[in-house]
């Protein structure tokens, strides 16, 4: 009975190596470890084999032969335990924690390869007892580290199951348990029994893993024959072990969530496979990764510089080709190996590269990175962790800037400016966060949530009875473009019991390239029917300019700063900026002159018929309770 189980177990492990060995597509460490663990379980079950069917005549012939032979097994078995936790470690790729158990796996191996070679004299395992063999007092220690091993392996599987699909934290759980199984049968029932199950259990445990976690196939992309970004990353793994230069570039499409949606399917597909086949051609099958639909990581021993500039060369013409040079556009960020030192940067540069779909300036179409750029990276992911906690949590805060009407030297407005100030990063101002927020999609929600929060104080307080005629509240670009913006912000009005003429919108930038189709301009008039008045933020910038006027029906004009405070500059700049307050006038709007800091800037604009000022020498932003105080000892 015993013989048929080693039998099969060693056909089937030999049968999985052959056929692991003819499909693996590339050699990862796991592939390593796991080849490795056929091959040892080849061994045992050959040994196991060797001791059914010569035992009683390695006996008769000399019983230290046979002695020897069991203590080998012991050592195979052992040795099996300890390949199958660095493979679970290393299909995990769970590398600080293979570097913490270093110490630890070192000393285990080294004390059990201790125990067992010196068996022999010492009988710590095995024991000769009146010309027999029996167990030493150590003997089930190999069994207790196996027990330690498959925790480890449970343990790690749940703590990264982020790394593990449903099936293969399944096959984890169900390997582990068939160990477990395997190894109390050896200790209690193998001898009483007479039949030996462990090298069999370990073939189903080969089994498991060949059909799930080391299917060669998972490290294809989709049904493309090319690697994937798991295959990349062991690659990279594989090549610092081993102490290689080599350098990495990864290339992309610029916009390319603009190109996904204008690009029909069967296009894609052909882009993306006419580039496989130059990345192909150009850096060898085995160095070419898709991290991504359209998105590439190459691997290269060459001058990246060089190979770099014919892929971007290539993938022009491919694009001319195929009549998309007006839409697509290669963007490359290349990686030199003299600027990482660790898997972690490599790792870091991949998330970069993920998380930018275009170009950082309009003429950069080949970035070199490096490890400084990753800390205003890393900034900018603890900025979005700040405003998703600040959404959460609705923790963050609104200032408010008082806003100066030179018609009746009295303030009358302010403008709602909202603040972020988190637990880990302190204060964080507006330049940075919106960005980080527009680019991620929050900014809708959190402009919301503003909106309601500004509109709150506007009705606790009764700030139209404090003085204020209006009250200015930023919406962005991201806000307008929702289709049902209009009608959360008059619910929120009317939740407050606000007039809609209390409520003026300020519109930035970016807006102004909106059609007059566009869904953006139909919150805008739907919001002005309603009663709620606009301003052109940022005017005399390239975005804001005078046409923009004529487009939009707004009742307030602010002048960017940048206008104001080049007024100083000389008398023809102050002429420019005088003629457009008067224009302003001219087309009964309202112009807001915005940037007043200094006395000296006042006096120059003072006389160019500004209707309102605003600036830190009139307020600094202030919060809402001093705002309030502000009013009200203004009224007393």
């Amino acid at each position: 009975m015993s013989l048929c189980f080693d039998m099969t177990a060693l056909c089937v492990s030999a049968i999985m190596l052959f056929m692991y060995y003819i499909r693996r597509n590339i050699f990862m460490k796991s592939g390593y470890y796991y080849s490795l663990y056929l091959g040892l379980l080849i061994l045992f079950s050959l040994t196991d084999i060797f001791l059914d069917l010569h035992t009683e005549a390695i006996l008769e012939l000399n019983i230290r032969l046979w002695y020897i032979i069991r203590i080998l097994g012991i050592f195979l078995a052992y040795f099996l335990t300890y390949i199958i936790l660095r493979y679970f470690l290393a299909v995990m790729s769970l590398r600080r924690l293979g570097k913490a158990l270093g110490a630890v796996v070192v000393t285990y191996v080294v004390i059990m390869t201790a125990i067992i070679i010196t068996t022999p004299f010492t009988g710590f395992l095995l024991e000769f007892n009146e010309g027999q063999v029996i167990r030493g007092p150590l003997y089930l220690l190999p069994y207790y580290v196996a027990l330690f091993s498959f925790a480890i392996i449970l343990i790690a599987a749940f703590l990264f199951r982020e790394k593990l699909s449903k099936s293969g934290m399944i096959v984890v759980i169900v390997s582990v348990l068939i160990l477990v199984f395997a190894g109390v049968w050896q200790v209690f029932y193998t001898e009483a029994l007479n039949i030996k199950i462990f090298a069999y259990c370990y073939m189903i445990v080969g089994m498991l893993l060949y059909t799930t976690l080391q299917d060669p196939y998972l490290y294809y992309y989709k049904y493309n024959l090319c690697f994937n970004e798991r295959c990349f990353l062991d690659s990279v793994d594989n090549k610092l072990r081993e102490g290689k230069k080599f350098s990495v570039f990864f290339l992309g499409i610029d916009n390319m969530g603009l190109v996904v949606e204008a690009l029909p399917e069967t296009k894609r597909a052909e882009l993306e496979n006419r580039i496989i086949t130059m990345l192909h051609e150009v850096c060898k099958k085995k160095n070419v990764f898709i991290i991504d639909e359209l998105s590439f990581a190459i691997i290269t021993t060459q001058d990246v510089r060089e190979v770099v500039v014919r892929v971007s060369n290539q993938v022009d013409k491919i694009c001319f080709d195929l009549d998309m040079k007006k839409s697509l556009s290669p963007i490359i960020y290349a990686f030199r190996y003299d600027a990482f030192y660790s898997f972690d940067h490599i790792y870091k540069a991949l998330s970069y590269v993920k998380d930018k779909k275009d170009r950082e300036t309009e003429s950069d179409s080949i970035v070199f990175l490096n490890t400084s750029r990753f800390d205003y990276y890393d900034r900018e992911l603890k900025v979005y962790s700040a405003i998703t906690r600040a959404i959460k949590n609705e923790s963050f805060s609104v200032y408010f800037q008082p806003i100066f009407n030179s018609d009746n030297s009295d303030f009358v407005s302010a403008e709602a400016l909202l603040r972020i100030e988190d637990k880990e990063l302190g204060l964080i101002y507006p330049s940075e966060f919106i960005p980080v927020a527009e680019k991620n999609g929050l900014m809708g929600k959190l402009g919301e949530m503003v909106f309601n929060r500004v509109c709150s104080i506007a009705s606790k307080y009764n700030l139209h009875s404090l003085g204020m005629d209006f009250i200015d509240i930023n919406i962005s670009y991201m806000q307008c473009i929702r289709s049902d913006m209009a009608d959360k912000l008059i619910e929120i009005t009317k939740k407050y019991h606000l007039s809609p003429g209390f409520i003026n919108l300020e519109i930035t930038d970016k807006a102004f390239q909106v059609d007059e189709n566009s869904t953006m301009m139909t919150n805008i008039k739907k919001l002005m029917d309603y009663g709620m008045t606009f301003t052109i933020d940022n005017f005399g910038t390239a975005a804001a300019n005078a046409e923009k006027i004529v487009r939009f029906p707004v009742r307030y004009v602010k002048f960017d700063r940048s206008v104001i405070w080049n007024s100083l500059l000389s008398d023809k700049c102050k002429i420019v900026t005088g003629n457009m307050v008067r224009m302003i006038r001219d087309l009964n709007l309202k112009a807001v002159a915005c940037g007043i800091e200094t006395d000296n800037l006042l006096g120059v604009i003072s006389d160019m018929d500004f209707s309102f000022y605003q600036g830190y020498y009139f307020s600094k932003p202030i919060p809402e309770d001093e705002f309030v105080y502000f009013l009200t000892s203004r009224l007393s």
